[in-house]
């Protein structure tokens, strides 16, 4: 490791929390500040000792219903005090979060529940302009011939390992209510409760998060609590997180960003985390104003949206620390106009507990907008050339590979598990990256088939295989370019009749089938034969995303054909 600021950062370690398990992570801080704000939402607070008594009750609860140490279970939901909760609930009890993500339709909450595979399910029933029951319905047709206070387990036909589904709204049939569901913890005592806890290790499951990554499939992956814990610690000394800090919350907690170093980075330091539910400008500006939160997790698609927020007055707004963006541009913004004046440049991904290496929240500017600054203590970049696989020296870009505290694998995926490690153990990216010579990582670009509109990792196979669906299109090739709002847009080039399969015509028929992010912003009709090649008559995404770029130039419109 070459990080020079590595001892001084270890003459820190003496703060970091004793816990390596989350449940011990929440009884340390009720101990130790309860009655210091853990949580804000909605202009309610609530503090350490109540956040641990609420993760008792809903033990209790996850321990009557049957979940048993090593299980999943899930939750559709916003950025709501029941998702902490639960989260911490689970962990309380050995089992582990698997969250389903609000912008899926049916089939991709099918799948997401069924491959966790998760024994209870917890459900609320709209969030903002969103309808989850209809979804469900779809999933889950048993839940309508149930009673409305159900008194035995749920057979779902698609869902077989799915012991029960909780309304947190109450408004969904045949699903057991949250009150009924609290209630029936009251038949676990204490000490059946402190057996349970007493076999908690750090090995233990925290989350499983599903990316999308650069393939079609969802991959599932495994964060395990001990490493979560000291990744986020380490994360939060480089932003200079401290106890009197207000870590505001708008990206989804089913999402990295905010589940990890949001959520955990905030924890361990003691600081308050303040919940948007679901992200709106014009209310995020209040919430920023009203609650003063100093620390930001946001994208650049954030940043932009909150500053053209009308009134905007950065002067009224606290954020000064946390992640500023990816691109140069994303930072500057975020530095300059959005106030947050020490800001970390950051790399990382789901696979890596959040983030692999930042900046220090201290650092000169022009270090944060040219690199993504040191490792973090216990992790290991390492480059090497694509044709040899050998490393190369300082200032040379080639792939990046990483070792640390990494996932240890997708879950029940072995193969894909196997071709993202190379023999002795390192990580790959498929990202390409150099090592400065002052030893800071320095991201090239991003692994090439992975799109990123609105900052969410999208594999363009699947939207591919989603087009192949469509009548009248006899084939589909997909790649994004940049949005100056979303970061990137999604563009199709299609071999079709554009008279008959139309734009919206496809946008018609991938509605209800995917979610709206990942249907095509532009549709370029060609033949076959105009389609991009190389020799060996592979379409390559780099030449689509050039020619993309050049015919949709003058585009204005949302959705376009060319």
């Amino acid at each position: 490791m070459t990080d020079s600021s590595f001892d001084l950062e270890m003459t820190t370690a003496l703060g970091m929390p004793g816990a390596r398990t989350a449940s011990a992570l929440i009884r340390e801080l009720a101990h130790t500040d309860p009655d210091r704000v853990a949580e804000t939402f909605e202009g309610r607070h609530r503090t350490f000792a109540e956040l641990d008594a609420d993760v008792t009750t809903w033990a209790k609860a996850l321990m009557a219903a049957g979940v048993q140490r090593g299980e999943a279970v899930s939750i559709l939901a916003g950025n709501h005090p029941n998702f902490v909760t639960l989260a911490f609930a689970a962990a309380r009890v050995g089992a582990f979060l698997a969250p389903l993500n609000t912008w899926h339709t049916a089939p991709e909450l099918q799948y997401t529940v069924g491959h966790a595979p998760s024994v209870l399910l917890f459900t609320i029933d709209t969030l903002r302009k969103q309808d989850f029951r209809a979804a469900w319905s779809q999933v889950l047709p048993e839940l309508a011939a149930r009673p409305a206070q159900p008194d035995e387990r749920l057979r779902a036909a698609q869902l077989p390992a799915l012991l029960d589904v909780v309304s947190l709204d109450g408004g969904l049939p045949g699903a057991t209510s949250l009150h009924g569901f609290l209630t029936a913890g009251a038949s676990v005592t204490d000490e059946d409760l402190a057996a349970r806890e007493a076999l908690n290790r750090p090995e233990d499951l925290m989350y499983l998060l599903f990316t999308s990554g650069s393939t079609s499939k969802p991959k599932a992956v495994q964060l395990h609590q001990g490493h979560l814990i000291e990744n986020a610690w380490w994360i939060g000394e480089r932003q200079g997180i401290t106890g009197k800090d207000r870590a505001w919350i708008a990206t989804p907690l089913f999402y990295g960003v905010s589940a990890m170093q949001g959520l955990f980075g905030a924890l361990t330091h003691s600081a308050r985390i303040v919940l948007q539910e679901a992200f709106d400008p014009t209310e995020a500006v209040r919430l920023l104003e009203e609650q003063q939160c100093t620390v930001y997790y946001g994208f650049g698609n954030l940043t932009r949206k909150l500053l053209a927020v009308p009134g905007f007055d950065k002067s009224r707004i606290a954020l000064r620390k946390g992640m500023i963006g990816f691109s140069v541009e994303d930072r500057r913004l975020a530095l300059d106009e959005l106030g947050v004046t020490d800001g970390c440049s950051v790399y990382g991904m789901t696979e890596t507990y959040g983030l692999f290496a930042l900046t220090r929240h201290d650092d000169p500017r022009e270090i944060v907008l040219t690199s993504q600054g040191f490792a973090l203590p216990g992790n290991e970049p390492r480059i090497v050339d694509p044709a040899t696989g050998l490393p190369l020296p300082p200032g040379q870009v080639g792939d990046l590979q990483l070792r640390g505290r990494i996932t240890s694998g997708y879950f029940d995926d072995d193969e894909r598990t196997r071709a993202s490690f190379t023999h002795d153990g390192f990580f790959r990216t498929g990202d390409q990256a150099c090592v400065d010579d002052t030893g800071r990582l320095v991201y090239h670009s991003r692994a090439v088939d992975t799109m990123k509109p609105g900052g969410i990792n999208v594999a363009p196979q699947e939207v591919e295989a989603l087009l192949d669906e469509v009548p009248g299109i006899a084939q589909a090739h997909v790649c994004a370019i940049p949005d100056p709002a979303d970061g990137e847009r999604v563009v199709a080039f299609i071999e079709a009749d554009p008279a008959v399969t139309t734009p919206d015509f496809i946008v018609d028929h991938l509605r209800g089938r995917a979610a709206s992010y990942k249907i095509p912003r532009h549709f370029i009709y060609r033949r076959d034969a105009d389609l991009p090649k190389l020799p060996s008559g592979k379409i390559p995404r780099p030449m689509l995303v050039h020619e993309a770029q050049v015919e949709l130039a003058p585009a204005q419109d949302e959705t376009a054909s060319t």
